[in-house]
């Protein structure tokens, strides 16, 4: 059943499952409106972080994938749950939970093979903004901007990177898609989350032959189902300041995950 709602909401989401947000008629746009105001004034809770993100697990395998949400995420939840059987990947389950409650209620899957992908905060802020952001989609304005003060669609990048630096888009109330990375992954903390494999958006091409290699599995499909979107050229949209202040917010993921805003790999 998580998996067959996992597929309306994409097919209704995405008209590819994978790109672009899909166009609707107004009948169904005011519907899909109307249920996300619903959910944003009844079941959302606004005033702290939604650490809940898709979480494919395929027992079978002993596999665990969890989703950062702007890294290719959708791509490799589709190839997981599309290819069962070739590619011997087995029936994939997913889930929407934050690691914390998968755990409760999976506890055997603290010792699966544990992978992910990452993406350059800076690249991923454009990419938020882009796709939710810059939109005058009532399904996106009424389930993500809704409840949240000083956020309208629209509004320049500069006083969207401004808001994320601030209380009100802070991590202690940011939604899964600007959330910090580290912080849905469950690095740190208490109880940290080891991970087997840790991609990247970046270089996914061969990262993806790298984790093929570890799980025995080929995931060579999942590069024909990327959405480019912003992953190239973010840098022209970024001003010193906002540069900077991207820097300040996402600062422990940087740390963490060794990026730096041209792109490049550290310095050893």
């Amino acid at each position: 059943m998580q998996n067959k709602l996992w597929r309306l909401r994409s097919a209704l989401l995405y008209s590819d499952g994978v790109g672009q947000p899909a166009r609707y008629g107004p009948v169904v746009r005011a519907g899909l409106s109307a249920c996300s105001v619903l959910d944003t004034l009844v079941l959302r809770r606004k005033n702290r972080a939604d650490y809940r993100t898709d979480v494919a697990l395929v027992p079978g395998r002993k596999l665990l994938y969890v989703a950062v949400p702007k890294a290719a995420s959708r791509s490799l939840l589709h190839f997981l749950l599309g290819q069962q059987g070739r590619n011997e990947v087995g029936p994939a389950i997913i889930q929407k939970k934050s690691l914390k409650e998968l755990f409760r209620v999976r506890p055997e899957a603290r010792d699966y093979f544990k992978f992910t992908v990452i993406r350059n905060p800076w690249s991923r802020v454009v990419s938020v903004y882009n796709q939710k952001i810059r939109s005058d989609d009532p399904f996106i304005t009424a389930r993500l901007l809704k409840g949240r003060n000083g956020l309208s669609p629209n509004m320049p990048f500069a006083e969207f990177v401004e808001w994320l630096c601030a209380e009100e888009g802070g991590d202690e109330r940011a939604d899964k898609h600007w959330l910090s990375q580290h912080k849905i992954l469950g690095i740190g903390g208490v109880e940290p989350v080891h991970y087997d494999f840790i991609g990247k958006l970046e270089r996914l091409s061969g990262d993806l032959e790298i984790l093929s290699a570890k799980t025995g599995i080929s995931l060579s499909g999942v590069g024909h189902m990327l959405y480019s979107g912003a992953a190239e050229g973010y840098r022209t949209v970024y001003t010193d300041r906002t540069t900077e202040m991207v820097a300040r917010r996402y600062a422990r993921d940087i740390e963490l995950f060794g990026y730096r805003f041209d792109g490049g790999e550290p310095s050893p």
